[in-house]
């Protein structure tokens, strides 16, 4: 990726043409490329997504950055078929690849604007692994908050720089040198995954994103490692805040 090397990565809306196009690219290989760069613990932590979410049997939930799928699917899988999970992506190329199933619907959309969507109309709302990806985390959460419930969760599951000197070592080890090298040889391209801890590096915070998730209405809002510290997991709940949404 143009720009993830050598200095700070796009802003704006330059990167996210830029991260729109990479994610199209390298979307055949996305879920191969989660597996192994995780050994498989994606699906792990994508659990403890849906039970942070706390949806139930027949809930609706609106997953965005959702990318091919895999938390859309567990969330689906939760809800049942008396729910519905919406995802989305602004990737084609990514929701071309996306498995459904009578309870998902797949949409393209850029997640900082939701105004087709109506307030108030979920029960709860995730992102994984994309909000990094969003150069204006206000509006995101700003959105994410609109639209469920009062009483709904927003839940935010991504990937952080460890603090313990152990996994530190691991993460610069895997993240900065082998997670490129692996992802150019089996995508095909060597700009994607040079992107991927350059964009962890730039990333806020956990106690910063807490803050931004507060400051957009969500209260009680939480958040922990997990993986030695190489996952982060934030829940927020909407208020019920009177003329909100």
């Amino acid at each position: 990726m143009s720009g993830a090397r050598g200095g700070r990565l796009p802003a704006g809306e330059k990167r996210a043409r830029l991260v729109r196009e990479m994610f199209d690219r390298i979307a055949g290989r996305y879920e191969l490329l989660n597996a192994l760069m995780t050994a498989g613990l994606y699906r792990r932590w994508n659990a403890a997504a849906v039970r942070a979410s706390g949806v139930r049997r027949g809930d609706r939930v609106i997953d965005l950055a959702c990318g091919t799928g895999s938390l859309t699917r567990a969330l689906a899988r939760k809800v049942g078929t008396e729910g519905c999970v919406l995802g989305v992506d602004f990737s084609p190329g990514m929701l071309r690849r996306a498995r459904g199933g009578t309870n998902i619907e797949y949409r393209i959309g850029d997640a900082t604007d939701l105004s087709w969507v109506e307030a108030a109309s979920f029960d709860a709302a995730t992102i994984a692994y994309g909000a990094r990806n969003i150069p204006d985390l206000d509006a995101l959460f700003s959105e994410m908050a609109r639209v469920v419930r009062p009483g709904g969760t927003v839940v935010c599951l991504e990937i952080a720089r460890p603090e313990s000197r152990l996994f530190s070592a691991f993460y610069g080890l895997w993240f900065d040198r082998i997670v490129p090298r692996l992802g150019a040889a089996v995508s095909g391209d060597p700009g994607a995954y040079s992107y991927l801890p350059a964009s962890v590096r730039e990333f806020v915070a956990p106690d910063v994103l807490a803050g931004i998730m507060e400051r957009n209405g969500l209260q009680d809002v939480t958040w922990r490692r997990l993986a030695g510290g190489i996952i982060t997991l934030h829940r927020g709940v909407r208020g019920f805040v009177e003329g909100r949404g």
